[in-house]
């Protein structure tokens, strides 16, 4: 299969790169590393568009699409198009993107900033220009982690060249790999890390926290306008997905682990793709390894390949030139800026980050996966050591409110950044999630006629 690009042409055959080798691989992490005094975060924002009449979701083309809605942008805020042919499939404007994920999620890919009001104020700022296009075509846009009422099957496909692509090639990758393209959103955080030892020392927490991450953040809770037996659906649904590529990477709890596993194990990860003179081309899902020794016709892997591969690695959390944690379901803003401060003061306070590795460090591999599968279904009640998560998962709120108020001592974050955490705290502290306090306050409305406008009541951002 090839499919024409939306990107530029990643390869020069009047001047072909140097051929790849494995200390390559290795060293592009070891270039993201930074000085700790010039740590930022880096969030990318999706969030569920749906119709205001029905909360069914919207599509791509149409009076009432995503095409209407970057055209509005286009025209009344300055953004500026990326096309695929003659389609829109993203916008950018000064560091910042606004991209589309298979289903016609809109996501803010933010600028990396030191201080939380900057991430604050660029995510105002976007969803009060996409309310303002959205409110006159009916649209309304949802802090949840799946969409609540229109399936995968319901929802038009964004005429992407890598989606069409990648549709194809995961279609076979597990049961619900549409649902998770189509219908599901999440904050995504990225962290920076200083040398080899810190980064594997963030990746291990991130991934040990992946539980936890999906209890305490559980937001999607909604199916075809009722209560579904999840408090995170959107964890469920990757749960379902291409096991090669998703979940918890194991090998992280060895004390041996290193940047050399890591490219080892992304070496043997199925590749999705190769893009090649303007072309997507489906690879059979070879290996990267295979990809390196042996090229794929006359085609030698470069650097710009690797970097694709790596996006194209699912796990909670996936190493890059920096940290990026994928657990957290789509919020409404109060509490997904919760989550990027408590991300934030666990990983970059050295006293919180040792804290809550110490919390969750002696456990065995079989009770955490026996904790990650249980979470989207159970969350803040998922059995964890002689306990249930909620506990240590107060804990670890505590360890990152001290953890704020000491960055707020450096150049890493501002006097009053513990704010951020004021709204995660409201809720932890009752031993709920975002999840549980949805359901209870739409209460009998899902099995009358007001199903919908409670949703959208509860839920719109």
């Amino acid at each position: 299969m090839r499919i024409k690009a939306d990107t530029p042409t990643l390869q020069n055959p009047s001047k072909p790169e140097e051929p790849l080798t494995f200390p390559m691989l290795r060293e592009y992490f070891l270039s993201g590393c930074k000085k700790a005094s010039d740590f930022k975060v880096g969030v990318e924002w999706e969030k569920l568009g749906v119709h205001e009449y029905n909360a069914e979701a919207i599509g791509y083309t149409g009076e009432r699409g995503v095409e209407a809605i970057f055209r509005s942008l286009i025209r009344e805020f300055g953004w500026k198009p990326i096309l695929a042919g003659q389609t829109m499939i993203a916008l950018k404007k000064n560091n910042g993107s606004i991209t589309l994920e298979p289903g016609g999620q809109i996501e803010l890919s933010g600028q990396k900033s030191a201080f939380l009001d900057e991430n604050a104020e660029e995510l105002y700022t976007h969803l009060t220009e996409i309310k303002n296009v959205s409110k006159p075509l009916g649209i309304v846009w949802l802090g949840l982690g799946a969409q609540p009422i229109s399936t995968a099957e319901e929802i038009e496909w964004v005429p992407k060249p890598r989606y069409t692509v990648m549709r194809e090639i995961l279609k076979k990758r597990g049961d619900l790999t549409y649902s998770m393209m189509k219908e599901t959103a999440s904050v995504q955080v990225s962290l920076d890390y200083t040398d080899e030892a810190d980064a594997i020392g963030k990746l291990r927490l991130a991934m040990a926290l992946a539980p936890f991450l999906t209890a305490i953040f559980a937001n999607s809770p909604l199916q075809n306008g009722k209560a579904a037996p999840f408090y995170s659906r959107r964890a469920n649904i990757w749960a379902h997905t291409d096991p090669d590529r998703t979940g918890i990477l194991w090998k992280v709890f060895d004390s041996k682990f290193n940047f050399d596993t890591y490219v080892e194990y992304a070496l043997n990860a199925p590749m999705l793709f190769l893009v090649r003179s303007g072309e997507w081309m489906s690879v059979g899902g070879m290996s990267f390894k295979d990809f390196m020794e042996k090229g794929l016709g006359r085609y030698r892997a470069q650097r710009s390949d690797w970097e694709m591969h790596l996006t194209g690695i699912f796990m909670e959390a996936r190493l890059k030139q920096y940290v990026e944690i994928r657990s957290i379901d789509c919020q409404q803003t109060p509490l997904g800026l919760a989550a990027v401060a408590f991300l934030k003061a666990l990983f970059y306070d050295k006293t919180s980050g040792k804290e809550a590795w110490r919390l969750l460090s002696k456990v065995s591999l079989e009770e955490r996966a026996a904790a990650f599968a249980a979470a989207p279904s159970k969350g803040l009640r998922t059995p964890w050591k002689k306990g249930v998560l909620l506990e240590p998962s107060q804990e670890l709120l505590r360890f990152a409110c001290a953890g704020m108020e000491r960055l707020s001592k450096t150049d890493l974050a501002r006097p009053d950044e513990v704010r951020y955490l004021g709204p995660l705290k409201e809720i932890l502290d009752q031993g709920l999630c975002p999840a549980a306090v949805l359901i209870k306050r739409l209460g009998r409305s899902l099995n009358d006629r007001n199903a919908v406008k409670k949703i959208l009541e509860y839920s719109a951002i």
